[in-house]
């Protein structure tokens, strides 16, 4: 009889046990909380046919010009993206981290030329839907300025000349 109790003690517990690990089994992937925070179905489509392998960190609703648009945070290869979407999935700009290495030479040799004893400490790529323009942002140290913006063929943006 004690042997009979002990049997079905052991039995209930690793029942128990095995119910108590089904959920975590069936956890939901780390971005699915991010359909939580409210982006639409069709900046989340968009976002995941671009980016695939991309890792999101955040998702943010924000209004500008009074219009919604919904910026998200991730993270690709190691590098660091954050795109600006439409509500209907349709990219208004991105801002994607670079090395100096990915950086057109003209681009560099304009910003030694213009700022000499400066060091670039961040460099991004810009793409802005609207235009099709897609600029290179440099943050600087060791500039009167902290950021530089110039075109691919090492036109300034900002600041302009004389600035």
């Amino acid at each position: 009889m004690k042997l009979l109790i002990s049997t079905l003690a052991v039995a209930c517990a690793l029942a128990l046990g095995a119910e108590a690990r089904t959920p975590q089994a069936t956890k939901p992937a780390p971005q699915t909380k991010v359909a939580k925070l409210g982006w639409p179905p069709a900046v989340e489509a968009a976002f995941k046919k671009s980016y695939p392998n991309a890792t999101v960190k955040a998702v943010s609703k924000e209004v500008e010009g009074g219009k919604t648009i919904f910026e998200v945070e991730s993270i690709d290869n190691g590098r660091r993206r954050d795109i600006n979407y439409n509500a209907d999935g349709s990219v208004i700009l991105y801002e994607e981290e670079l090395t100096a290495a990915d950086v057109p030479a003209v681009v560099i040799d304009a910003i030694r030329k213009r700022y000499p004893k400066a060091t670039g400490t961040r460099w991004e790529r810009l793409f802005v839907a609207k235009d099709s323009s897609a600029n290179y942002e440099v943050v600087l140290k060791g500039a009167p300025v902290k950021e530089v913006v110039l075109t691919p063929d090492g036109t300034w943006v900002t600041p302009k000349l004389g600035k």
